[in-house]
């Protein structure tokens, strides 16, 4: 562990007969307040690899929970309501292996480590034929070219287990892409900057639109 700011803790403990009490712990927040999961919600996303995001609420904080391959994946929101009904709160993002998973719905507390500043690898890109057809043929443009290198290193760390299907898109100059997870497009934007020299110059970049 080279720093622990870097480190969120996550506890899984079984609370019979039906739940599984999540609590964090990180050095800007402290130990969280202790969130209880349906342990039904967990054994749908383990038994059904085609299973759908799951949404579940605990006073007033809540957790999506959606499968990866094998990982599940957690946007843990924990919020906090004052008598003024002011809400504040932060995010946790983490994910479990399926072993472990499968560990704690047999009844074993489970104990996890994610490292904020570990990026993820880049998650498999398959380009269908008429994308690299695209892709050749934009990149003729110099900026275009390094505009769309520059996207592609930027996006799309989403870990190996996850598969992005790329088409090409002659509506909006780009692509559009299909994954697990999401459908969107990478549509190319062209704009002029100001140099330090006072002169004008073009700018292509590409971004994500989903």
């Amino acid at each position: 562990m080279s720093n622990f700011a870097e480190c969120t803790f996550i506890k899984l403990d079984p609370s019979e007969p039906h739940f599984v009490a999540l609590t964090t712990f990180d050095i800007y927040h402290g130990r969280s307040t202790r969130f209880l999961l349906q342990k039904k919600d967990l054994e749908a996303l383990v038994n059904d690899p085609d299973a759908t995001r799951i949404l579940d609420t605990d006073i007033g904080s809540y957790v999506e929970m959606s499968r990866r391959a094998m990982h599940l994946h957690f946007k843990l929101v924990l919020l906090h309501q004052d008598y003024r009904n002011n809400v504040d709160g932060y995010v946790h993002y983490f994910e479990l292996p399926m072993e472990k998973v499968h560990a704690l719905l047999s009844g074993k507390s489970i104990h996890h480590v994610e490292y904020s500043v570990n990026e993820k690898p880049k998650a498999q890109l398959t380009i269908t034929e008429g994308g690299h057809h695209m892709v050749r043929k934009i990149c003729q443009d110099k900026l275009t070219k390094h505009a769309l290198r520059r996207f592609f290193r930027d996006h799309f760390n989403y870990g190996r287990d996850e598969r992005l299907v790329i088409y090409p898109d002659s509506w909006v100059n780009g692509f559009c892409f299909q994954c697990d997870r999401l459908t969107g497009g990478i549509v190319r934007h062209e704009d002029t900057i100001k140099g330090r020299n006072g002169r004008e110059y073009r700018k292509v970049y590409y971004a994500m639109h989903t």
